[in-house]
């Protein structure tokens, strides 16, 4: 694992660099975090510590820093980057003659290009403890619950380590609700509340009686409301400000389990995906009530709307199953992509719709190795790169950095993390 932060000697930085760099024999110039990634909007803040040559604290002891790109990264004299622009720089900070050099990344914005993959492994015993949903907040911060143990962790991207929640239960969504919370779900040690976290703090707010299991969440675009897919066929509606159920939408189907949930951009229309029942359901959020009704077959998991809301891309997990791609006008299936499956009892469970519209990424569960990322190219409709898991079972797909970072959750232990 990569280190927590950043060390120089001022001696190692010179035999590295130019000659005539000054040096000094003792001394230590720790800055964490090591690594910056950051992407529009975000800022991170830097700390240093001078160590002597003990390893203890120097009283007194300052740095300053300096961005070597402007253009790309500001920073104060103390230590707080701000995202300018998209690229590569160094945070140098300084103490006398000691110096730290900090790589700085800055992310575009709109989807991953995809062509740098890393991942971690997850905390915990039992394979990571089943890492299972997944979200990114505005600063960068990754979440990841964890199925078999009932927690949820957190660290900042690059992620050198992570905190630890415990909610109980088996948590598999997560769903940020503006104001530094976000909503945890399925929680308790009957599976069936809902947490509401704060995340600067890494403890739980308040844990919400839902009287029932729910698998799937998320957000209303105002962030004043989320909704809850749940194992009775209903769809609960959230209130963030009171952390209260306010209401109620039967899929009015026979056992059907609201598993995976997608709105529209406009944030009138949410569709909810039942494998149980091999349908998608269409609500009206105005009238809260189910207004169409898809029968698509097989096990419609992970489910997204184009941002011009005439599309429906589904991952059927039944059998060696396709991801599928539906007009919304008129309810037909306009393709069928393989999605690279071999297994089955799995096939394609997660997916999700980059913020700019351009591409869908879908995790692939296969029989004799490890999963896959499949992107999908929403102009063309064709599969524009495959990216191998870090484990056997990529589950939930979320965004960060404004569309610049994917992350996959695998079920096997690890986090993958696309730029």
């Amino acid at each position: 694992m990569r280190s927590l932060f950043a060390i120089a000697t001022l001696g190692a930085w010179a035999a590295a660099c130019a000659s005539d760099e000054p040096t000094s024999p003792t001394g230590t110039l720790v800055v964490t975090p090591a690594r910056l990634v950051m992407g529009l909007g975000t800022s991170r803040q830097l700390s240093a510590a001078v160590l002597d040559g003990a390893g203890a604290p120097v009283p007194g002891a300052t740095a300053r820093f300096v961005s070597s790109d402007p253009s790309r990264a500001s920073v104060t004299p103390e230590g707080l980057v701000s995202y300018v622009g998209v690229g590569q720089a160094e945070i140098k900070a300084t103490s006398d003659d000691l110096l730290a050099v900090i790589p700085y990344t800055g992310m575009r914005s709109g989807h991953p290009l995809g062509t740098t993959t890393t991942s971690t492994p997850l905390p915990g015993d039992g394979q990571g403890d089943g890492p299972f949903g997944a979200a990114v907040d505005g600063d960068g911060r990754i979440l990841i619950s964890q199925t078999n143990s009932g927690r949820v962790a957190s660290g900042f991207y690059p992620v050198t380590g992570f905190a630890s929640l415990d909610l109980d239960g088996t948590p598999t969504s997560i769903a940020l609700l503006g104001r530094g919370t976000a909503l945890i779900t399925p929680t308790g040690p009957d599976n069936d509340h809902a947490s509401v976290i704060q995340l600067s703090s890494d403890r739980v707010l308040v844990q919400v009686p839902l009287d029932v299991p729910s698998f799937s969440a998320v957000t209303a675009p105002d962030s004043q409301t989320a909704y809850l897919g749940t194992n009775d066929g209903r769809v609960l509606e959230f209130d963030v400000a009171s952390s209260r159920v306010t209401g109620s939408i039967d899929l009015t189907l026979a056992n059907s389990r609201a598993n995976h949930l997608a709105l529209n951009s406009a944030g009138t229309l949410l569709y909810a995906s039942s494998f149980t029942t091999g349908t998608i359901s269409e609500i009206d959020l105005a009238s809260k009530s189910v207004v169409r009704t898809v029968v698509v077959g097989g096990e419609p998991q992970g489910i997204a709307v184009s941002l011009d809301g005439a599309e429906l891309y589904v991952a059927d997990e039944s059998g060696t199953g396709d991801i599928d791609i539906y007009d919304l006008a008129g309810a037909t299936l306009e393709e069928s992509l393989p999605s690279g499956a071999t297994i089955s009892s799995g096939g394609p469970f997660g997916l999700a719709m980059s913020p700019d519209g351009a591409t869908v990424y879908v995790g692939v569960i296969t029989d004799d190795g490890p999963g896959l990322i499949q992107l999908i190219d929403v102009g063309t409709h064709t599969i524009e790169r495959t990216i191998t898991s870090c484990g056997g079972i990529p589950r939930r797909i979320a965004f960060g950095y404004s569309g610049g970072l994917a992350v996959i959750a695998d079920e096997s232990g690890c986090a993958n993390f696309v730029e």
